[in-house]
């Protein structure tokens, strides 16, 4: 008799798939307002300052936009093959999932710092540090899920 296997991996992939939805979309958006409408007309990559994070992301903000639709299309095929219980979609999930942890800590550590140096923006500084937290406690969840032995048995 085979081993039932539990349906809280097919809804985790069914999450998963659904989350890079998200991140298709809004980063889609993103770079479409940021070059159909105009936004970005105003930052020269040339003259971009890699000592300050921020106007180093606004000049390359299509290219991060693009970046991360790539992660999130390698999401969805990630979480598409997590429920057929493919081992390598746990893998390739489990490591986007340690690259979207770092880039969501990155970002607003380097959006903390930028604004905390402004006077009176102190509070919004914090406020990168709660978003991160809020952002990264459903990854590490789910990196936590997916590398449990009792689940990973069930993965070819």
């Amino acid at each position: 008799m085979e081993e039932q296997k539990p349906k809280s991996i097919k809804t985790i992939g069914l999450l998963v798939a659904i989350f890079s939805g998200f991140i298709i979309f809004s980063n889609g958006m993103g770079a479409l307002a940021w070059s159909a409408i105009g936004m970005g007309d105003g930052f020269d990559t040339e003259d971009s300052d890699i000592t300050d994070p921020i106007s180093f992301l606004l000049s390359n903000y299509l290219e991060l936009c693009l970046t991360m639709m790539f992660i999130g299309v390698a999401y969805l095929i990630g979480g598409i093959y997590i429920r057929k219980y493919k081992m390598w979609a746990n893998n390739l999930v489990s490591g986007l999932s340690v690259l979207l942890f770092l880039i969501i800590w990155v970002l607003m550590i380097a959006m903390s710092f930028k604004v905390g140096l402004e006077d009176g923006m102190a509070i919004f500084s914090i406020g990168a540090i709660f978003t991160a937290a809020f952002w990264s406690t459903p990854i590490l969840l789910l990196i936590r899920f997916l590398n449990r032995e009792k689940i990973k048995k069930h993965f070819a």
